[in-house]
């Protein structure tokens, strides 16, 4: 055998050798190539059909990552087989065949380019918050991690806060540091208070701070004679009945369902209510002769790019409540919107979609996604904005950050191991403002506390292209356009800041504790009604225990 046979020999047992890989790279790039294009087409088809007529839906979040999922899927298999064929692809467009299919392409181009051009971004009202207006909001640190029986001391202090500040809870003709005449809670008023229970474990409001508040309300300083009913849509959730056995408490054995059961046993009127349950009851008003529960479901809006919508419904005790309307006398065939009240109490946490979930986005528990409502997408466009706007915003929004979710782009489920303690509450008459403010002082701290580096895209409060601000701005527009003042400037925002104790006289906040705030107590002395500039103890008057704190704290900080 000559060298040059030996050669061609040793080459056919190299080539016998490595052909069985060649046979298996060969598969799994067809295996790949396969499910990447099946991929594509699924996502495709869930885009047309998700999309059809209304060419606006392709700018929500889902649409738009089942378009990049189909042009991965599509885009690159092509680019290479053109970058492998380009001669021939080059030559092929010089016949009639190939001059007929590059004019084919570039109509569906155009075809598809004026079918995008339709899905404009936002066409709802457009308003800035009125030059002079200030959102007032209070905030409280330092909250005791355990309740005392049912009291929980942290909303007693935001309480106590609100009435320093002049904000009565109470609404009494009797003036005290937590009640007047301007205060928002009457004696006997209905209150729906609305929780956070889509999600188990910390991803709830925390029952410890709504027994709190249930037992603030009962505790009314003119004996309370309304009637409370704790509220939640959990959409595609089960809440069990409110009766979950892991909590956000520190008894995680906690539930609304047993803090209900509880004032009930003290005789008080107190429910709670699963607007989960009539979320595909299509239903009119009770003026129109409907009395049955369910949502009224207003007409589709095209800003909107859905259709608002709101519960209906009677309590365990017989009362009928429209939330927009009010509270429905039968008898005499009105409606009583004065007597009805709602607190917005969510909790603070990340939303994988939306960037966060506050007080703006827990309203996503008081609509139904049900009814072609459109809800979820929508918030996008400031659907729940516009509901506020409809049946006007929370009386008080106490939002939870007892323990929050604190990991971008995760939540809004918020399972214990994950969850971060930051013992704060926040509590302001404007949803927009407390929402702003919380994500810029607490959330986004909280990221990089935790390790997480900006930019946080989704949840960024400076930047108006985040998916957070998108829908916040949005929802602001709606609700000013109904006439209502909200801001999303941080300039426009008061905030103060109380970690339960009292002060040290510094009354006037330069860091010294001297004649001048001396002059502040005694020109406010005897003052009792709440709101008082020299009290410093926080018990709603001017007296001589606070005269007695400032001269103990004379000179500090001089």
């Amino acid at each position: 055998m000559t060298s040059h046979d030996c050669l061609k020999a040793e080459l056919r047992r190299e080539h016998q050798h490595v052909q069985p890989r060649g046979r298996l790279d060969s598969f799994w790039r067809r295996w790949f190539l396969a499910n990447s294009l099946l991929s594509g087409v699924l996502a495709l088809c869930w885009l047309i059909l998700r999309s059809g007529a209304k060419p606006s839906r392709f700018t929500y979040p889902c649409q738009q990552a089942a378009f990049s999922t189909a042009a991965l899927a599509f885009g690159v298999p092509l680019v290479a087989a053109l970058v492998a064929a380009r001669r021939r692809v080059v030559a092929s467009l010089r016949t009639p065949v190939g001059i007929t299919v590059a004019g084919l392409g570039l109509l569906v181009t155009v075809g598809v380019a004026g079918y995008l051009s339709r899905a404009s971004a936002y066409q709802g009202p457009q308003l800035d918050p009125p030059r002079g207006y200030r959102a007032e909001v209070y905030h409280v640190i330092d909250c005791p991690e355990d309740p005392v029986g049912d009291r929980f001391p942290g909303l007693d202090n935001l309480l106590t806060l609100m009435g320093h500040e002049g904000l009565k809870f109470y609404q009494s003709p009797n003036e005290s540091l937590l009640a007047g005449p301007d205060g928002i809670i009457a004696a006997d008023d209905v209150v729906v208070i609305k929780i956070n229970y889509q999600w188990p474990q910390r991803g709830g409001t925390n029952t410890d701070v709504l027994r709190g508040l249930i037992r603030c309300l009962v505790d009314h300083p003119d004996t309370f004679s309304g009637e409370i009913v704790v509220c939640e849509n959990a959409q595609f959730n089960s809440t069990q009945g409110f009766d979950r056995a892991e909590n956000n408490a520190q008894d995680h054995g906690l539930s609304p369902h047993d803090v209900v059961v509880w004032f009930q046993d003290l005789g008080y009127t107190v429910s709670h209510y699963d607007w989960t349950l009539i979320r595909y009851n299509s239903v009119n008003e009770y003026s129109d002769g409907d009395m049955n529960d369910g949502y009224l479901v207003y007409p589709y809006d095209a800003d909107l790019h859905g259709r608002v919508s709101y519960p209906k419904f009677q309590t365990d005790y017989g009362t009928y409540i429209s939330l927009r309307d009010g509270i429905w006398d039968a008898d005499g065939g009105t409606y009583d919107r004065e007597h009805l009240k709602f607190i917005n109490v969510p909790v603070l946490k990340s939303h994988s979609g939306y960037g966060v979930t506050a007080c703006v986005k827990d309203y996503m528990g008081v609509v139904t996604s049900e009814l072609g409502t459109n809800s979820h997408s929508a918030i996008y466009y400031g659907i729940l904005g516009a509901l506020m706007g409809q049946a006007q915003p929370a009386d008080l929004n106490i939002l939870d950050c007892i323990w929050i979710n604190a990991i971008p782009r995760n939540g809004p489920g918020t399972p214990y191991g994950i969850a971060t303690r930051k013992d704060m509450l926040v509590a302001s008459l404007d949803p927009i403002a407390a929402d702003i403010w919380a994500v810029k002082n607490i959330l986004i701290p909280a990221f990089i506390e935790n390790g997480y580096d900006p930019p946080f895209y989704k949840a960024d409060p400076d930047d108006p292209g985040s998916i957070f601000r998108i829908y916040l701005d949005n929802s602001m527009n709606w609700i000013l356009d109904a006439g209502y003042d909200v801001t999303n400037d941080l300039d426009q925002i008061d905030v103060v800041t109380w970690d339960g104790t009292e002060g040290n006289g510094d009354l006037n906040g330069d860091g010294c504790v001297d004649q001048a705030d001396l002059g502040i107590l005694l020109a406010d002395w005897g003052c009792s009604n709440g709101g008082c500039p020299g009290d410093i103890d926080y018990d709603g008057d001017t007296d001589h225990a606070d005269l007695g704190i400032l001269l103990a704290h004379w000179g500090e900080g001089c």
